[in-house]
């Protein structure tokens, strides 16, 4: 089942309520992580730290970085978070007693600590800088800084600019502060001439404060934070087996983006450049049928995939609300293109004769064509010399990628057409066509269902690109493009592609 299809027939409708959106899918997807079986981890939170974790400006709502990263931690690993509301001043002692399983607060990992509390591996870098008025003059680094003995540098306690100024400026030109608020405040007010500040955090003073304050000079430190454990806690491991996968499939790069780049602390707005469609309802008509863009998870009967994750993410951009309905393949073009739908979405392949009855969105994704064929096939190891042979018959399905690439290539009278995928994959094993076209990515599921009975030859009859289709004329196609637009930018697209096209395992039926 790849690119998908344009023949039309009868329809039959099953409308599912947008509560099909779904869950977590961590067994079937990260089978090699740790499963905490559902286990509540209590996690102290201080909900002061934009933009790890705070209260929204505007709503109340508290979100932010770590709260991302700890709800994708959770569906990875199978656990249930837990947030308990704990002050700075209070947090690191009170997880180190065993009061909490995990604390999170943009916590810098130092030795000092390392005493206290046990830290995960780190999940991000951030320098350390020295924050200051926006007309200061009198030095432009640390060390002019620390030079100077009528300046006073202000610290809060605890903190990593606490710690990496510690022997750098004199402790008697150091004064500490309890509170993070009143630390700006004296900056702003003069009472300090300096304090340390990560680049991140500076963005947001910068802007809340009207550019009254700004960074100077090279970086003090670097400074490395993680999440904070009473020490030997059987939390650490499992929790680090998930950080790595975040990091290696660009999870924690496009949280970076979304909460240091994207996030506004200055209007408490995520994503303010793009359209906002007020909650509108969008339905969508899916097929459930196309692993792994949307389908039934064999071992759940969720529904699941990458279509369904990209447009979750692209409602919560554009502020909208799904609402999906099961169609048929062979009816969603033609029902779509009369309206009777918003949208459609099952890995729809972009071609001139579909332009004809819907508009597309611009491409999510780009899906090169490869031959299928049986494991143990050695008569050819390409289209052109599958093409020369005259003995040799291609099964495709009518309407799909794999129809239009090889029509003028493969002769007519060897292309055999099935209307159903499932008996065009059997076709094959039973040796009744010796090859079909199929995606890397349906390949793989293929090939891991089927006992490696099949495998792919050769190099890519074509590059197929895959988008969402609307009725012509569609006002929903400039929004959702430029909400596509930003998630090829931040790199969720590539995060996506790397969970659903090599972290998930289809069930073995």
């Amino acid at each position: 089942m790849f690119g998908k299809r344009l023949v039309v027939t009868g329809l039959l409708l099953v409308t599912l309520a947008a509560s099909l959106i779904p869950a977590s899918a961590a067994g079937p997807i990260y089978p090699e992580l740790p499963d905490l079986e559902g286990r509540a981890i209590n996690i102290a939170v201080e909900n002061l730290y934009t933009p790890f974790q705070f209260e929204n400006p505007q709503t109340g709502e508290v979100m932010g970085y770590e709260y991302d990263m700890v709800a994708e931690l959770c569906a990875r690993i199978n656990c249930t978070p837990v947030y308990h509301n704990v002050s700075w001043e209070a947090m690191i002692q009170s997880v180190g007693e065993g009061q909490y399983d995990m604390g999170m607060t943009g916590i810098s990992i130092y030795p000092e600590r390392r005493e206290i509390v046990d830290f995960s591996d780190p999940y991000i870098n951030l320098d350390q800088y020295l924050l200051v008025r926006a007309d200061e003059d009198r030095f432009s680094n640390i060390e002019e800084f620390a030079a100077n003995d009528d300046l006073i540098l202000g610290v809060q306690a605890g903190t990593a600019g606490f710690f990496v100024t510690d022997g750098v400026v004199p402790d008697e030109r150091r004064v500490v502060y309890n509170e993070f608020g009143a630390l700006v405040q004296a900056l702003i007010v003069g009472d300090i001439d300096a304090m340390p500040a990560d680049a991140s955090a500076a963005a947001g003073f910068i802007s809340t404060t009207g550019e009254e304050v700004k960074l100077v000079g090279d970086p003090i430190s670097k400074d490395e934070m993680g999440f904070i454990f009473p020490k030997g806690s059987e939390l650490v491991e499992p929790i680090n087996e998930a950080i790595a996968s975040m990091k290696t499939d660009g999870f924690l790069d496009y949280l970076y983006y979304k909460w240091f780049i994207n996030y506004s602390p200055e209007t408490g707005e995520l994503y303010a450049g793009l359209p906002d469609l007020e909650g509108r309802e969008i339905a969508i008509a899916v097929e459930n049928l196309y692993i792994p863009f949307q389908f039934e998870e064999a071992t759940t009967g969720e529904v699941m995939g990458y279509e369904y994750d990209m447009v979750a993410e692209l409602c919560a951009r554009i502020n909208c609300t799904p609402v999906y309905h099961n169609v048929s393949w062979e009816a969603m073009i033609q029902s779509v293109g009369e309206g009777q739908y918003d949208m459609g979405m099952t890995g729809i392949s972009i071609y001139p004769e579909r332009r004809e009855i819907v508009d597309f969105s611009d491409p999510y994704i780009n899906l090169d064509q490869y031959l299928l064929v049986r494991a143990d096939e050695d008569r050819f190891s390409n289209i052109e010399e599958f093409a020369a042979n005259d003995d040799l018959i291609l099964g495709v399905q009518a309407g799909t990628a794999g129809f239009f690439v090889t029509d003028g290539v493969v002769p007519d009278e060897r292309r055999v057409v099935y209307n159903e995928f499932g008996a065009l994959v059997q076709a094959l094993i039973v040796g009744d066509i010796d090859a079909m076209p199929a995606d890397a990515s349906a390949a793989a599921g293929f090939i891991s269902t089927t006992g490696e009975e099949v495998k792919l030859v050769g190099d890519p009859i074509s590059k197929d690109e895959m988008g969402f289709i609307f009725p012509k004329g569609s006002e929903l196609v400039e929004p959702i493009n430029e909400a596509i637009a930003s998630m090829k930018t931040d790199g969720f697209l590539d995060y996506l592609y790397y969970k659903w096209f090599l972290d998930y395992t289809p069930a073995a039926q």
